[in-house]
């Protein structure tokens, strides 16, 4: 058993292969496995079983192997491209666009050049800096590009053509100080005092020699001179630097450098760092003989009060540099994110650390965003004595969901759900059965039957008896492990696993693999969430806009009152200081009447005034209010519109990095009338079919009729 266990540690890449374009089951796979547990070279014991048993077609072991060696040969190659960031020769988007045009080149021509020869040729990295990383990877400098078609006769192009280098090369970080690899400067030029001057190709260093010819009498200022006349005005050493060149007698072999640009900082995204397992659908834990275990979910994580969830590293501003001729060395700069959480989760001081407030079961959320769910758990039945429960996180129910009752929460337990209905973020684990039950789970769902129920969930259905005139709906696979499946529709995206399917007596199954009803019916709820959001905010953003135009109306008219109540109190002055002025002359008796008249009717206006402003203030604070609501409800909206697009962001990735699988797999028989639909094709059975697994496959050829149709093709187990 050691030595199988061993073996298993690494299966051989044409295995994997082989499983993941279903021409072998796991199950085979696991059996040449151990067949050749004891053999030296595990991937040519492969080839051999698979050949002997008929598992595999000696036309498709060679597709096999091409395709693996094409992948070890990208592996290769994208670890070139690390290297070459990491030692700061290039940026992320150059080796992005340096793969993909490779990838492009394999498409369109069958050819493959390698990534450093290719950033040669661009002038992106150096022929030292290509060498050196070869040699970091233990691969060989390449001469000639091998063609795909050169593979197909054993020929390994990453092993080919090998370049011997000196073990006493310098280290790539001091390439740019040593003007002894030419290949690394421009060609070099004999200036004013019969100097010679070499430029780096990459124009961010100069250095000087001094030829048989140099004129010891030459002064600073006529050095500076010359390299001004040749454009390099940055990065120029001190002028007793410069002196120290001119006097030295040292500098007729050995480089001078005269000036240095300002290396660029490429700027690195911020990134978050999860400290518990983020994926609540992993597929399952493996087994000593290296079959995946649908039934080992692995231990459900339990944080205390305090512990560190996850940590933002910060991303890393970028800083253009400059050339030695003063130019912009621009960079890609780092681009920032916000750490979200919600409910049992807190935030540090410093802003970068996400720590649970409360003892729980951690969870990442589509959405984006870290929680710590709490337990709630129930001394018996949900009924009329509890009503619906509706708890932010995990929920035990010590008994049975009644008829008409309903659960909602993150995980669930339940012993039994009887005619209830179930709503979980997360994973249901049902300990009986299901009896005219509902449930909509993010997760799992695990019970022993399910009879007359609809189910519906984003990652697998676990039964362990039997699913009964019921409706499944999941992302996941279906496996009922030692039982039948029973007059039910069956919709599962990665595949169908039971003993039986159908009955002599009972209507026939309708088993639809490869689909993904569930993420596909997310989505469209995603969708009318998103225009319902939209039409709020126009609505809100309309109503904002409107209490805006009659505040604007009111402090208009605020401040037309306002200079009522300014020009009447000046007015009121400027009259009485007339009427001071016109007392001491008894003949203007009757204008002094008029203008206290004046006055009084002017203290009226200014009282109107004030009760009116009196008003416009408090209808202005009424409106500010009001609009500070608006406000509330649109940042509301605006986050629940950013929850939704990650949301469908990480939906549509889930699903992409999850691709169907049309397959049914049955142990005992499939029933005639059974309808078996795939994505391109769809079987009916007519017969009774034993021990068999059924395949979509794509039919190229019939005899001697070409092909291009899919069909669901029938295989023994």
């Amino acid at each position: 058993m050691a030595v199988a266990k061993k073996s298993n540690k690494k299966i051989p890449l044409i295995g994997q292969l082989a499983v993941k374009n279903l021409l072998i089951t796991k199950e085979e796979l696991q059996q040449a496995l151990l067949h050749g547990s004891s053999a030296k070279n595990k991937t040519t014991a492969l080839k051999e079983y698979f050949l002997s048993n008929e598992l595999i077609s000696s036309k498709n072991i060679d597709r096999l192997a091409r395709a693996a060696k094409a992948l070890e040969f990208r592996k290769k190659e994208f670890k070139f491209g690390s290297i070459a960031i990491q030692k700061s020769f290039i940026n992320k988007s150059v080796l992005t666009l340096a793969l993909e045009e490779q990838q492009n080149e394999l498409k369109n021509s069958n050819r493959i050049t390698h990534i450093g020869e290719m950033l040669v040729d661009a002038g992106l990295l150096t022929e030292k800096q290509r060498d050196y990383i070869l040699k970091l990877q233990k691969r060989v400098r390449i001469e000639n590009q091998k063609t795909i078609e050169e593979k197909k006769e054993g020929v390994d192009t990453a092993q080919e053509d090998q370049v011997k280098i000196s073990s006493k090369e310098p280290p790539v970080e001091k390439i740019l100080e040593d003007t002894s690899d030419k290949s690394l400067l421009l060609e070099p030029e004999t200036i004013t005092g019969g100097i010679k001057l070499e430029v780096a190709k990459n124009f961010m260093t100069a250095f000087f020699t001094k030829t048989v010819s140099f004129d010891e009498n030459i002064t600073v200022e006529q050095v500076k001179e010359a390299l001004f006349d040749k454009g390099i005005v940055s990065g120029i050493v001190v002028d007793e630097m410069i002196q120290g060149f001119i006097s030295s007698s040292g500098f007729k072999t050995k480089a001078f450098k005269i000036a240095q640009g300002i290396l660029p900082i490429q700027g690195k995204n911020a990134r978050v760092e999860f400290f518990f397992n983020t994926d609540y659908l992993t597929a399952g834990g493996m087994t000593e003989d290296g079959v995946i275990d649908f039934k080992d979910r692995g231990e459900i994580p339990l944080v205390e009060e305090g512990t560190v969830l996850a940590e933002k590293i910060p991303m890393v501003e970028s800083r253009h540099g400059h050339n030695i001729y003063g130019d912009k060395v621009e960079t890609i700069p780092g681009k920032d994110l916000a750490i979200k959480y919600g409910s049992g989760v807190k935030i540090s001081e410093d802003g970068i650390k996400l720590i649970a407030d409360v003892t729980g079961f951690p969870k990442f959320s589509l959405s984006g965003r870290v929680f710590v769910h709490e337990e709630y758990i129930t001394s018996g039945d949900v009924d009329y004595e509890t009503g619906h429960i509706n708890f932010d996180g995990n929920v035990n129910v010590k008994g049975r969901v009644k008829s008409g009752f309903k659960v909602k929460g993150n995980d669930i337990k339940i012993i039994e759900l009887d005619g209830g209905i179930v709503t979980a973020d997360g994973n249901v684990r049902i300990a009986g059965g299901i009896n005219e039950g509902k449930i909509y789970a993010r997760g799992n769902v695990y019970a022993k039957f399910i009879h007359n129920s609809e189910v519906a969930c984003m990652g697998n259905v676990f039964i362990a008896k039997e699913i009964v005139d019921s409706e499944i709906e999941c992302s996941g696979r279906c496996v009922v492990e030692n039982g039948k499946i029973i007059s039910s529709q069956i919709t599962a995206k990665l595949g169908v696993t039971a003993r039986n399917i159908g009955t002599e007596k009972a209507e026939p199954c309708t088993i639809k693999v490869g689909h993904d009803v569930f993420t596909k019916k997310e989505l469209e709820k995603i969708k009318d969430k998103l225009e319902n959001l939209e039409k709020q905010l126009q609505h809100h953003g309309d109503k904002k806009e409107k209490l805006n135009f009659k505040n604007r109306d009111l402090q208009k008219e605020i401040t037309e009152l306002a200079h009522i109540q300014d020009r009447a109190q000046l007015e009121e002055k400027e009259i009485n200081s007339t009427i001071a002025l016109m007392e001491k002359d008894s003949e203007n008796i009757g204008s002094i009447k008029e203008m206290k008249n004046k006055i009084v009717q002017l203290k009226t206006d200014a009282q109107n005034a004030e009760d009116k402003l009196d008003s416009c203030f408090d209808k202005s604070e009424k409106l500010e209010e009001v609009i500070k609501e608006e406000n509330r409800q649109v940042k509301s909206l605006d986050k629940a519109q950013k929850d939704l697009l990650t949301e469908r962001a990480n939906l549509l990735k889930w699903a992409d990095e999850n691709p169907g699988q049309s397959i049914v797999i049955v142990e005992g028989v499939i029933m005639n009338g059974t309808v078996i639909t795939g994505l391109h094709s769809e079987k009916r059975v007519s017969e009774m079919i034993r021990h068999s697994k059924i395949v979509e496959s794509l039919c190229t050829s019939d005899g001697e009729k070409d092909l291009n149709v899919y069909e669901m093709q029938v295989k023994n187990i």
